[in-house]
């Protein structure tokens, strides 16, 4: 059965961890990746808005010195009336504001292009007396008045980045000044990031980089952006930049340390030149991420599976464990049915070995009880023969009326000896506390007047109907008597006391006497079978224990104190009944 019953949940599971498992870890792989392209694209932009603000910053910032010096009397002189003195003047000027500047020159053109003045004045390789004019940037100061370029310098060999303001002097056009910038500082502060970054020209060529064996270098001709590259010649004979394109277009694969390494690139265009700001960003949190998302995925599915054929495994086991529950629960059932049964036998049968004991020490009184009826009946029947002889009928008419009415009263013993020798029903219903009160008392009075008890009855004039079994509630009340007439024994003040109150549905008969009361100790183990306080042969220790048992198969209870609160007082024995209204 269990093994038919695990075999669905089986296929599942297998089902599962060979399908589901796989589909579950590609999905959830496959939208963390999605996710974290998304997240990185938009990091990589304001992360690259941040760095073309920088670059942006940085140009800006040493834009205004050639504009501030085209306006400058000094150069202006010279370029109108040029001579030795105004020359080494403005020399060591512009020495001064280079190096305050950090730029790697600062010079002033004539109109023909001749230097005329140059911040490296003093170098080996200076600019004063250089002929510039071939050069874009001077050509576009001199056509529109300012002008803008990078290129290797054909004197010094250094690359820099060239910013050219026309000088103008008596509304004519005199040169133009010149400034020159390295980025060197720029690229170091790019250095400590994690992007790898690169600015081109209008013909792809890097000319500032965090990445110094890129620099020089031809972007290659096939570039996943939108951007317009328009060559212009200067990129013939470069390198290209060992890129390599896959996947997606905006995807970047690199060799890095015997491996490849995949980036996301991102471009964007400066506003107001031809550059283009690059960068290339890891994507190798992508990839863990997707690897993190499948692999958790993939648990959680394994997981689910597994938790699920537990608890299949679970619910076959707590079926077969109901299953078997149940039929030892029956067997016990069963069991304890008889087991019952045997008991209640035995138990009616110790009952009415009670009351039979209960009858054979009531029999010398009983004997005693019908005895005098029979020795008065006997006298009466003399008296009588002896009268009729003399014709009084009228007396043998009396005596034999004395006789019927002892007849009646020893009729009445033995009635109450049948009724309570005979068995009980065992079936509860309504029973009259008056009556089992007053049966009890009738069987029992012999010994009562032998112990010259008094007895109180303090019962309602109303009758008071309980849920027991007439029998079996006389039996009680006769233990209880008989007890109490025991208990009073020998003692100077023999009262019996037995009253009845009621009180929400419930009747509450207690029998009180003035006896020698109960024990401190003996009052936990009064009600245990077989305990007695009496003499031995004088009791089995069973009556309590049984009047108990009986009263509680009635639904109430029994219960025992000292009148006082401690023994030498006399005890009392309460029941507590249920009371019924219906009739009996």
């Amino acid at each position: 059965m269990a093994a038919r019953a695990l075999e669905r949940p089986r296929r599942l599971l297998m089902a599962a961890l060979l399908l589901g498992v796989p589909v579950a870890a590609a999905l959830a792989a496959g939208w963390a990746s999605s996710l974290a392209h998304e997240d990185l694209r938009d990091n990589a932009r304001a992360q690259l808005a941040l760095y073309n603000a920088n670059l942006r910053a940085e140009l800006e910032r040493h834009a205004a010195v050639p504009l501030a010096l085209a306006q400058d009397a000094e150069v202006r002189a010279l370029l109108a009336y040029p001579s030795p003195a105004a020359m080494d003047r403005l020399n060591r000027k512009l020495e001064d504001i280079a190096r305050a500047l950090d730029a790697l020159a600062l010079y002033v053109m004539d109109a023909k292009g001749t230097t005329v003045a140059a911040s490296n004045w003093n170098d080996a390789a200076s600019f004063v007396g250089e002929n510039f004019s071939y050069r874009p940037y001077f050509r576009m100061a001199i056509d529109q008045g300012e002008g803008h370029h990078f290129a290797r310098g054909t004197t010094s060999l250094v690359p820099g980045y060239y910013t050219a303001n026309r000088v103008v002097a008596e509304n004519r056009t005199v040169g133009a000044v010149v400034l020159k910038l390295g980025f060197d500082r720029l690229e170091r502060a790019w250095a400590p990031g994690h992007e790898k970054l690169l600015v081109t020209d209008r013909d792809g060529v890097v000319f500032i980089t965090n990445m110094p064996s890129w620099r020089y270098h031809a972007l290659p001709r096939r570039l996943p952006i939108s951007l317009p590259i328009v060559p212009q010649g200067s990129s013939e004979g470069l390198d290209v930049l060992p890129w390599a394109f896959g996947g997606a277009s905006d995807r970047i694969a690199l060799e890095e340390d015997g491996r490849l390494r995949r980036y996301q690139l991102s471009s964007v265009a400066m506003p107001g030149g031809d550059w283009t700001l690059h960068s290339l960003t890891s994507l190798d949190p992508v990839t863990a991420r997707a690897w993190v998302a499948g692999l958790l995925a993939a648990a959680a599915v394994a997981m689910a599976a597994l938790t699920g054929y537990a608890v299949a495994l679970r619910r076959v086991a707590l079926v077969e464990r109901i299953a078997l529950q149940e039929e030892s629960r029956a067997e016990l059932e069963r069991r304890v049915a008889a087991a019952t049964a045997d008991l209640r036998a035995a138990e009616n049968e110790l009952t009415q070995a009670v009351k039979l004991a209960a009858l054979g020490q009531m029999s010398a009184g009983i004997a005693h009880e019908i005895n005098q009826p029979l020795a008065a009946m006997r006298s009466f029947a003399d008296n009588a023969v002896v009268l009729l002889e003399r014709g009084r009928t009228d007396a043998v008419r009396a005596n034999l009326a004395e006789i019927a009415e002892l007849t009646d009263r020893m009729a009445a013993i033995t009635r109450q000896l049948k009724g309570f020798a005979r068995r009980a029903s065992g079936t509860l219903g309504p029973v009259s506390v008056h009556a089992a009160v007053i049966q009890a008392l009738a069987l029992l009075e012999s010994k009562l007047r032998r112990d010259d008890i008094t007895v109180e009855v303090d019962l309602p004039d109303r009758p008071v109907l309980v849920m027991g079994e007439d029998v079996r509630l006389q039996q009680v009340l006769v233990n209880l008597i008989g007890n109490a007439a025991d208990a009073m024994r020998g003692c100077p003040v023999r009262r019996l006391r037995i009253g009845l109150v009621t009180a929400d549905g419930e009747a509450l008969l207690s029998a009180a006497d003035t006896g020698t009361g109960i024990a401190e100790a003996d009052l936990p183990r009064l009600f245990a079978p077989f305990f007695t306080t009496k003499e031995a042969g004088d009791g089995l220790g069973l009556g309590l224990s049984i009047s108990r048992g009986i009263v509680e198969d009635f639904g109430g209870s029994l219960t025992a104190a000292n009148r006082t609160g401690k023994p030498g007082h006399g005890a009392v024995f309460t029941l507590r009944l249920k009371t019924t209204e219906q009739p009996a």
